[in-house]
């Protein structure tokens, strides 16, 4: 690990630790806290003490044990579906760069269009871009936004292209249209994968995945590579194994939080 310019705050990882003990094991006993964390008995006292003035802690006299408070869930609170999967996604989506070079992205739906969360361009020896943390993405035009609307519930399908419709984007137009509609949506049937080519940035294609959650479809992840390349089929002859085990890793790390 390397060498921070400032030490750690050990009172700080000791107070983490007491609350993490009693998230995970109910109201204690300061005695209990302090064998269970390793953390000698004076020191848990002082540091129970100080997370019930500010109002994470409750001690109940009778029992003589502490409790968390309904405040620690405000620590959490920011903590969304969408964060859960960037976290999740890191390790996979370099993984995946690591076996195909190609970068990738991955994006959520957001206001009619994809919004990208993640992504390898920075490291991948092939990529043209770097900052793309925060572009855009047409929801009907990109495959990172197919492979979402194919994996949309139908309800929330609906609901995402009125929302594109509304936006006045370049893609309202197309949300309304229901046979581009089905066709994108038996392509993705068809062959398994959504893909585009030249429709986002000239001379780009990319395949992509839906990532899926215990609530349905909360994502996607891509491969990109040059169009004059490799086609998108050829793509995935060579790819779509390597995008599916990274798209699996991130459910399964999303399963795993969820359960945590």
């Amino acid at each position: 690990m390397e060498q921070t310019m400032h030490p750690n705050v050990r009172a700080l990882s000791r107070g983490l630790a007491i609350l993490a003990e009693l998230n995970v094991g109910g109201p204690s006993s300061a005695q209990t806290l302090a064998r269970k964390t390793g953390i000698n008995r004076t020191t848990a006292y002082r540091l129970l003490h100080t997370m019930i003035e500010d109002g994470f802690v409750t001690f109940d006299e009778p029992s003589g044990e502490f409790s968390s408070t309904p405040q620690v869930r405000q620590l959490s609170d920011g903590l969304s579906a969408r964060d859960a999967m960037s976290q999740a996604a890191l390790p996979a989506m370099f993984a995946l760069m690591k076996e195909v070079s190609w970068p990738s992205d991955l994006a959520v739906f957001d206001s009619g269009s994809v919004i990208i969360r993640e992504t390898t361009h920075p490291y991948s020896p092939f990529s043209v871009h770097r900052a793309m943390i925060g572009r855009r993405r047409p929801f009907l035009r990109s495959s990172l936004g197919r492979a979402i609307l194919a994996a949309a519930r139908p309800k929330v399908r609906r609901t995402m292209l009125e929302i594109t419709a509304a936006s006045g984007n370049a893609d309202a137009a197309l949300a309304e249209d229901q046979a581009v509609i089905n066709g994108l949506l038996e392509q993705f049937n068809r062959d398994g994968f959504a893909w585009s080519v030249g429709e986002t940035e000239k001379n780009i294609s990319a395949i992509a995945l839906p990532i899926v959650g215990a609530s349905g479809v909360i994502g996607s992840m891509n491969i990109i590579f040059f169009s004059t390349t490799m086609t998108p089929q050829k793509a995935a002859g060579r790819y779509l194994r390597n995008l599916q085990k990274a798209v699996a890793s991130v459910e399964t790390e999303l399963r795993r939080s969820i359960r945590r």
